[in-house]
């Protein structure tokens, strides 16, 4: 999503102890607009300080640089950037003016423009509804039918193998609020849910339903709803996305909350397994096939938690890349594949491969970025050797004061193929 760390960071900044970032970066903005570049370098170089994961901070450092006439520190910058796989187009951006003509900028802005355009996937579904704002999608094996949330409509739609759809939960059916991540339990013929009335995005809410949750599971076979999990607290939750045990159990992030929630299959209960101050809205979840971690991806990068102990380190990385800005995230072939829409200017499907111990990673590959269809993709489903993921959720189609966009400007959902060997 452009601009999305932001965008997040100012929802949850206050989770920030020393000092926000965000407001350190908007204070450059304004010593900017007001032509005082010394002022524009102070801020710029503070905002970085705090938040030096985030690349849209770092662009803006680079920037700050190169109106201080500091072309040194940042062409270093921008050679990172563009081997990270980013293009900031410095080429179109003035404040970058006196470095145009530098040796060093042509062959920085061709390397970011070859690694950030990527393009390997093809449209696997296109369905119709403009507006239905899907952000989850689930797969059911026994009976090949993929499932897609809806925040603005409020449903699930069952999407067939010849491309028709139907709705498997209509509109607020069962109570559903904004619905999000999904996953189908195969081994007991199951379909979890998370919705969450959060965004203000939904086209039918009552003003009880803001900063609620829930948890609905399905029985796929009867397509009747078994059992609904909620927090009867007064706190506000936002369960965003989930993964499933062998033995049945769930585990899901709270977004609002920054912990990991555990459904006890057995005992039918719902309580907080895991919060630490490591984990800034935690979004995407998966479990490394031993079944001994989960990773979860968030704002500053990706958490491996072990389910034995809880104990929480931060993935590092030998490669020259970025852990920040994921949404899904997958477990495959040793690696994590991950929707990554809020890192840089350009959405992308990375694949992350890790060490033995699943703390490092140690080559990063881009498999897809820029895609023509891409507007906001945000999770996908390992189906065989394929990944298919929602291309274009459209997640920022809404005004300022939350309506939908009219017909005309929004598009069909894209659901992409990504192959994922070779």
């Amino acid at each position: 999503m452009k601009r999305y760390s932001i965008i997040i960071a100012l929802l949850f900044s206050s989770a920030l102890r020393a000092q926000n970032p965000y407001d350190l970066y908007s204070l450059s903005q304004q010593k900017l607009a007001e032509h005082d570049i010394p002022g524009f370098l102070q801020y710029a170089e503070q905002a970085h300080s705090f938040a030096p994961f985030d690349l849209w901070l770092t662009a803006n450092l680079a920037k700050a640089y190169a109106m201080n006439g500091n072309k040194r520190k940042c062409i270093e910058i921008l050679d990172d950037l563009s081997v990270i796989g980013f293009d900031f187009k410095i080429e179109r951006d003035s404040g970058f003016a006196n470095l145009w003509k530098h040796s060093l900028v042509k062959e920085i802005s061709a390397r970011a423009k070859r690694n950030s355009s990527v393009q390997t996937s093809g449209v696997a579904f296109t369905v119709p509804e403009k507006d239905l704002i899907p952000e989850g999608i689930a797969h059911d094996p026994r009976r090949n039918v993929f499932y897609l949330s809806s925040i603005y409509k409020r449903k699930v739609v069952a999407l067939l193998p010849d491309g028709s759809t139907f709705d498997f939960i209509p509109e607020a059916g069962d109570g559903v609020l904004s619905t999000l991540g999904m996953k189908v339990d195969a081994a007991r013929n199951h379909l979890w849910v998370l919705s969450t009335m959060q965004s203000g995005k939904a086209r039918k809410s009552e003003p009880g339903e803001a900063g609620k949750s829930f948890i609905h599971q399905y029985d796929l076979a009867t397509k009747q709803l078994m059992t609904v999990y909620s927090l009867e607290d007064t706190l506000k939750h936002l369960f965003n996305d989930l993964t499933i045990l062998l033995n049945g159990d769930v585990f899901l992030t709270d977004s609002e909350e920054g912990a990991v929630y555990k459904i006890d299959i057995k005992n039918r209960m719902l309580q907080r397994w895991h919060k630490s101050e490591m984990m800034y809205f935690p979004n995407g979840i998966t479990l490394s096939p031993d079944q001994q971690y989960l990773f979860v991806a968030h704002w500053v990068g990706i958490s491996r938690i072990s389910l034995a102990d809880t104990k929480e380190v931060m993935l590092t990385t030998k490669a020259k890349t970025t852990l920040t800005g994921i949404d899904g995230i997958y477990f495959y072939d040793n690696s994590l594949i991950a929707v990554q829409n809020g890192a840089g200017p350009q959405s992308r499907i990375m694949k992350f491969e890790l060490n033995k111990e699943f703390d490092t990673v140690t080559k990063a590959t881009i498999l897809e970025s820029d895609h023509p269809n891409h507007n906001v993709p945000t999770t996908g489903v390992i189906v065989g050797g394929d990944f298919y993921y929602i291309a274009n959720s459209q997640l920022q189609s809404f005004t300022p004061d939350g309506k939908i966009f009219p017909d005309e400007r929004l598009e069909p959902t894209y659901i992409l193929k990504l192959p994922l060997t070779d």
